[in-house]
């Protein structure tokens, strides 16, 4: 057998050499694109559009510096067959991610699904409240968009428990305070019809006609039961404090109930409002010192605690309470006791 010249055995060594070379150094070149642009990781949000294209969505991701090269990102996605795999939807992606680990994210459904925030939404906030608690979580709207939304009127034909509730009202008090978890790409509605069947759920068919029993639509049962829930502070006095308002009701007076104000002048970054006494004098319709009915409609979403405390009141001949510095109260039939009560627990303060 003829040996081949040791010359080509020199240039096929040369050749293997640089061919390994090239390999190496694209092997390392591809490890540097496909690492993450941040090791430290900042997280992000980042919305995939409905049939947006793969140049697209790898122009915007390094825009946002999620990752080193778009054209990498199409280059690995394509060689993956992943164009067609790309899941509409909202994730929330990490800068300490690589450019796989975010292609199999937003190619994964069940990555798309996970993409929830769990919001929690408490009793007697109002629904402003909810709408920054929400936009804080990152769901994808504004506060202002929210609360348009829940003066839609078609929610009282979707939800018949609404059906007691005065044209142009909000849906104050009948948004279900508790922990949910969102879509992050969740719009208005879809929060807002989650927590109008969960009051539905919640608030039977036998506690609405305990309202009916009473002589009293649902929304008035619904804003007795957000005025008690403001004032309660210990969840024992519920049902003293909703006997008060009660008592109050019957006999004609005003209820008298600071919080109603306070919703009155709320504003963004100081909703409940430390009260003056010339505040207490200001005209309107929430103001329950000077108007001896109801306000419009509920100042803030109650408990279902609350709400039961506004079907079934104590029995009590209490008309007033004043506060004693504790969170609890002290109750009185008469004014001369209350003074007593004002003079013991509030002069000195």
């Amino acid at each position: 057998m003829r040996r081949p010249p040791r010359q080509l055995i020199v240039i096929a060594a040369i050749v293997s050499l640089a061919l390994a070379a090239v390999l190496v150094t694209g092997a390392i070149i591809a490890v540097s694109l496909d690492s993450s642009r941040d090791d430290v990781g900042r997280s992000t949000y980042f919305i995939v559009e409905s049939d947006e294209s793969v140049d697209s969505i790898a122009d915007r991701l390094n825009d946002e510096g999620l990752i080193r090269s778009p054209g990498y990102f199409r280059f690995r996605i394509r060689l993956q067959s992943k164009g067609d795999d790309i899941v509409a939807g909202r994730y929330r992606l990490d800068t300490a991610m690589s450019t796989s680990q975010i292609i199999n994210a937003i190619t994964s459904e069940d990555a798309a699904i996970a993409q929830e925030a769990a919001i929690q939404f408490i009793e007697g906030w109002r629904t402003e409240q909810y709408a920054e608690a929400a936009v804080a979580a990152g769901l994808s709207f504004t506060v202002d968009e929210f609360m348009l939304a829940t003066r839609d009127p078609k929610w009282n034909n979707e939800f018949a428990f609404l059906h007691t509730r005065p044209s142009g009202v909000a849906l104050e008090g009948y948004l279900f305070p508790d922990t949910y978890n969102f879509r992050m790409d969740a719009t208005p509605d879809d929060v807002i019809e989650r927590l109008l069947a969960t009051f539905e759920e919640r608030v039977t068919s036998d506690l609405i006609a305990q309202a009916d029993r009473q002589g009293m639509t649902l929304h008035q049962i619904m804003t007795v039961a957000s005025i008690v829930e403001r004032e309660a502070a210990v969840a024992t006095e519920r049902g003293t404090i909703s006997s008060v308002y009660h008592n109050r009701l019957e006999a004609g007076m005003p209820l008298q109930a600071d919080p109603t104000i306070q919703y009155q002048l709320g504003l963004a970054g100081n909703w409940w409002p430390e009260l003056t006494a010339a505040d207490v004098q200001r005209n309107g319709v929430y103001n329950t010192y000077l108007n001896p009915s109801l306000p419009p409609g509920p100042i803030c979403n109650p408990s279902l605690a609350a709400i039961e405390a506004a079907l079934n009141p104590e029995q009590t001949p209490y008309i007033f309470f004043v506060a004693t510095g504790d969170g609890t109260h002290a109750f009185a039939e008469t004014f001369e006791e209350h003074q007593r009560n004002i003079d013991q627990y509030q002069r000195g303060q």
